[in-house]
């Protein structure tokens, strides 16, 4: 027989070969570039053209700052404001040659729109005008006034004398509260920054790149998707301008304060953007992937030999096993020696699994049938000693209707408890029948000091429950649940969430902690009912009943419901395996 080579063999060797190969690759694309120098040449010259834009850029906006002085500096609205403030001319005077001022701006090229407004009544005392020639539109100005003016007039409030950059979405404000010669604040003007031409030196880069801007301290995305300065290498270098190289991406940083202006630009260049003055990338990469191509050839073919077939023949035979199967055998000869371990140890698994399955299937579901009828079978004989002390003192003290009806109410609950049809489930409204016979019975016994409430949808009817789950919860609930001067309220909710169906009896009460230990031992995997008085089997029986017939998470669980009640939730499944009747 053939030695088998260990797939961990071949991989390692494999494994080998690939680093071998890739670091021979790196060597000597690191040598070429170390000698060609190529790529510092590159950066220098990025960071260059960055510096250059910057200036640029910080000669536009400065244009727009030297506009918004002329207002304050020539004293033309001020004023004609202290004339309206004396009266001697009307409020719509002052605004028309507020607006034909503003007008001034449509012929400059840096400002799309301007608006001002005075702070004596800023909602009445304002004007706007827009610069066509610059592709100033008025829904620019009736977008400020609706979406960005608050923001700014807030701005504004901070700013005193000094001149302020706003941003908002994608728009660039200038802010400058307007003076009279008494440094009395007078107004504000606001300048929409034509960001077309003072950011124009941007527009040279290659589609792909983006460009963050800080003016001032406002952020602003110019184009692609926000730069950080951690990946630009601001936060580690500092200074006015530098770069980082990180995984084939290039990020440059350029900070320059003038005047009223401090511009921070960061930008990242994509990998088609970069590569493209780099001379002989391109070439180089090219060749390193048609050198992989064998290589990966190679490996391919290995890993679907030795690994991946095996698998998806293991994967095959777990299939057929799921779908009931048992004792199917895996007809495969691997040519490595773990994974014909691994098939051999399936097909024995397989084999094994339906012999114990033949066996121990029937034995188990006999087991679980008796447990069932077991459980489901126990009353409480409390409840009867009542309902027959109840039937007792009502025949011999009155000879009314009520006797009877007492007596078919208990007469239901004992045919649910005897079950001649040998059914241990029952649909819900069935089930709702025998706890509305019981709580006839017992409203008997506490009269107008019990009161039920039913929150129960239609549409949960129809679900399939065990016979006889509620009544020894809902008895439970009544018997601990006196409420302030002995009056019992009982709530009854039922409601479905995904595949299980919730049952909830609410009841009047606080758990202590002697009560909740109690409990948690009655409603545990292993409770004993030899441990507990016998007024505990109820419960205990229906949570065990529950477990039996759904499995986990379904049960009983009773907690504290706020601080004045107790809560009793069942979970049934009726998802899946659903027991809703069809």
């Amino acid at each position: 027989m053939q030695k088998k080579i260990s797939v961990k063999s071949r991989l390692l060797m494999l494994h080998l070969m690939c680093c071998l190969f890739l670091s021979v690759l790196i060597v000597a694309f690191n040598f070429y570039y170390i000698n060609s120098n190529h790529f510092d040449n590159k950066i220098s010259k990025q960071i260059t053209q960055l510096k250059y834009n910057n200036q640029t850029t910080v000669g536009r906006l400065s244009e727009v700052i030297q506009l918004s002085r002329e207002l304050s500096y020539d004293g033309t609205i001020v004023s004609w404001y202290k004339k309206y403030k004396r009266r001697e001319i009307p409020k719509r005077e002052l605004l028309t040659e507020a607006a034909y001022y503003l007008n001034q701006y449509s012929t400059e090229e840096a400002v799309q729109a301007a608006m001002l407004w005075f702070c004596e009544n800023p909602e009445e005392l304002n004007c706007s005008a827009y610069n066509e020639s610059v592709n100033g539109v008025y829904k620019q100005v009736r977008m400020y006034w609706e979406k960005d003016h608050g923001e700014v007039a807030a701005y504004a409030e901070g700013l005193g004398t000094a001149v302020g950059f706003y941003t908002r979405e994608k728009h660039l404000y200038l802010v400058r509260n307007v003076y009279d010669a008494s440094y009395t604040k007078v107004g504000v003007l606001v300048l929409r920054v034509n960001r077309t031409y003072c950011f124009e030196a941007y527009s040279a880069y290659a589609e792909g790149a983006s460009v963050t801007l800080q003016v001032n301290d406002r952020m602003m995305q110019l184009t692609g998707t926000p730069v950080s300065e951690k990946e630009t290498g601001l936060k580690e270098m500092g200074g006015s301008a530098g770069y980082n190289w990180e995984k084939g991406i290039l990020s440059l940083y350029h900070r320059v304060n003038v005047g009223d202006i401090r511009l921070k630009v960061l930008v990242r260049f994509d990998d088609s953007t970069v590569f493209e003055p780099f001379y002989g990338y391109r070439e180089i990469l090219v060749g390193i992937g048609l050198c992989l191509i064998p290589v990966l050839l190679v490996l391919t073919s290995i890993f679907t030999n030795h690994v991946s077939k095996p698998i998806e023949k293991m994967l095959e035979g777990a299939e057929e096993i799921k779908k009931g199967n048992l004792g199917y055998q895996l007809d495969y000869e691997p040519e490595s020696t773990e994974f014909k371990y691994l098939i051999d140890a399936f097909n024995h698994m397989s084999e094994k699994l339906k012999y114990q399955f033949d066996h121990i299937y029937e034995e188990e579901l006999a087991l679980r049938d008796a447990r069932i009828m077991a459980l489901q079978s126990h009353l409480n004989p409390h409840f009867m000693n009542n309902t027959l002390e109840i039937i007792n003192w009502e025949a011999r003290l009155s000879g009314n209707g009520k006797v009877s009806q007492m007596i078919e109410a208990l007469s239901t609950i004992m045919d649910a408890g005897i079950d001649r049809k040998k059914e241990p489930e029952v649909t819900f409204s069935e089930e709702m029948v025998y706890v509305n016979a019981y709580l006839y019975i017992i409203s008997e016994r506490f009269g107008n000091r019990l009161e039920v409430i039913k929150e129960l949808p239609e549409e949960i009817m129809e679900y399939k429950v065990p016979r006889l789950i509620l009544q020894p919860v809902i008895e439970n609930a009544v018997e601990h649940g006196a409420g302030r001067r002995g009056k019992r309220t009982i709530i009854l909710r039922g409601y479905r969430e995904g595949k299980y169906l919730y049952l909830e009896i609410v009841n009047e009460g606080k758990l202590d902690k002697k009560v909740a230990d109690k409990i948690q031992r009655i409603l545990a995997g292993d409770f004993d009912g030899k441990k507990e008085s016998s007024g505990s089997m109820g419960i205990a029986n229906v949570n065990q009943r529950l477990r039996i017939l759904y499995g986990e998470p379904c049960g009983l669980e009773i907690k504290q419901s706020g601080e004045e009640f107790v809560c009793a939730r069942l979970t049934i499944l009726v998802g899946e395996d659903t027991k809703k009747v069809q």
